[in-house]
């Protein structure tokens, strides 16, 4: 029997799960009397969850988060009876498909659950109740695939595994300059525990060289080469508002030996992985989809964040993997595709947003960025120069 006391404080004493708050003592009490009386989950799941909708879902994230084979089934289930709350679901009609909603959210996690413990059969009935479901507005779950089912959802976009990665011509400079990347990357990156949350085994860190519209000032001053590469390619569509927060980023990735990172998912359907491979590759694969990959270091490959993922670094891999990431906007999504939406995560009201502004501020950004440049010699010192 499952002590759930006894983990999830271990877990906050520990620091393994910085992805929720500390369980409250109900929860902990929830968790324990499921783990115990099994005859009775059901019951217990719907009377816990119509109790209290918030506090069901930082207990189920806090239990999710330290799942195991024996109990993700049961876990599952309490995923699902938060996405059935009447609370949850109203959001399918309230809010967008370009926004995250509640249901949506809930039904993704309960799936991702018994995916990554190769509840296959048990993911696929749950993924089929999902998609049954329709509400009086008419509103539904839009996923097409078990494969495929991120938190939002934009259902004119093109979905596929792989993209061909001369999409994005800029990649080709970036896979030119890996070496230099990755000299600056041994340098200067001091990384950390990558998403806790997931299924790992081994070693995996990471660390942000940007996220969202913020680039972290500190590594690009020790990585002045690699930010100069990058700075002018991000944001990869300006005058196109974000659908979620992170909708575009770069994170570098180390893994050791032994490394597996658990398929799983990403946020939405409208961001595409551009994984280059700085060093590393032989003995590290990914696998997208239903197809499986090997990295070849000073390569890239693209592919889109919500299909799952997972990637294994084998033990007879080199002894240090590192990738650079770039997470981009699907190269579909423009303002007409918006144009039939009426609000994202980002921007609540999409009649309200002006693309001419936004295009004026990443001009001025630009300038901003070629001011500093033009300050900077060859060799990396300072120098006069002429006002622009």
């Amino acid at each position: 029997m499952k002590c759930w006391m006894c983990i999830l404080a271990s877990n906050i004493l520990c620091g393994l799960s910085h992805d929720f708050l500390e369980p409250s003592p109900g929860c902990l009490r929830f968790l324990n009397q499921l783990a115990s009386d099994h005859e009775t989950e059901r019951r217990n799941l719907q009377n816990f969850v119509r109790h209290s909708l918030a506090e069901s879902m930082d207990c189920a994230s806090a239990a999710i988060a330290k799942a195991t084979v024996e109990d993700a089934l049961l876990l599952s289930r309490l995923a699902e009876e938060v996405a059935q709350h009447p609370r949850c679901m109203q959001e399918l009609d309230t809010k967008s498909e370009a926004e995250t909603r509640c249901a949506q959210k809930w039904y993704k996690i309960g799936i991702h659950v018994l995916v990554v413990h190769g509840l296959q059969e048990a993911a696929e009935q749950m993924w089929h109740r999902a998609k049954a479901i329709r509400t009086v507005t008419g509103a539904t779950i839009g996923w097409t695939s078990l494969l495929e089912t991120p938190t939002v959802w934009v259902s004119s976009l093109e979905s596929m595994p792989f993209w061909d990665c001369s999409t994005w011509p800029f990649l080709a400079s970036l896979e030119a300059a890996s070496s230099v990347i990755l000299d600056e990357v041994q340098k200067a990156a001091q990384f950390t525990a990558a998403y806790p949350y997931l299924k790992t085994g081994g070693v995996w860190q990471d660390i942000f060289l940007y996220r969202g519209h913020d680039w972290n000032s500190t590594l690009c001053d020790a990585m002045p080469r690699t930010c100069r590469l990058l700075l002018p390619e991000l944001p990869t569509k300006p005058g196109v508002p974000y659908a979620t927060v992170y909708n575009e980023e770069v994170v570098i990735f180390r893994s050791e030996p032994g490394a597996t990172v658990g398929a799983h998912c990403g946020s939405s359907n409208a961001i595409i992985n551009l994984h280059l491979t700085l060093k590393g590759g032989r003995g590290t694969s990914i696998a997208v989809g239903d197809e499986r990959i090997f990295l070849e270091d000073g390569k890239a490959v693209c592919f889109q964040d919500s299909f799952f993922h997972a990637v294994q670094h084998e033990v007879f891999g080199e002894d240090e993997r590192i990738s650079m990431v770039l997470r981009v906007m699907h190269p579909q999504m423009s303002l007409d595709v918006l144009e039939k939406i009426q609000s994202t995560d980002m921007v609540p009201d999409l009649r309200a947003f002006s693309s001419s502004e936004s295009l004026l501020q990443e001009v001025y950004r630009l300038r901003q960025e070629y001011r500093k440049l033009a300050l900077i010699s060859g060799d990396g010192t300072t120098k006069c120069a002429s006002p622009l």
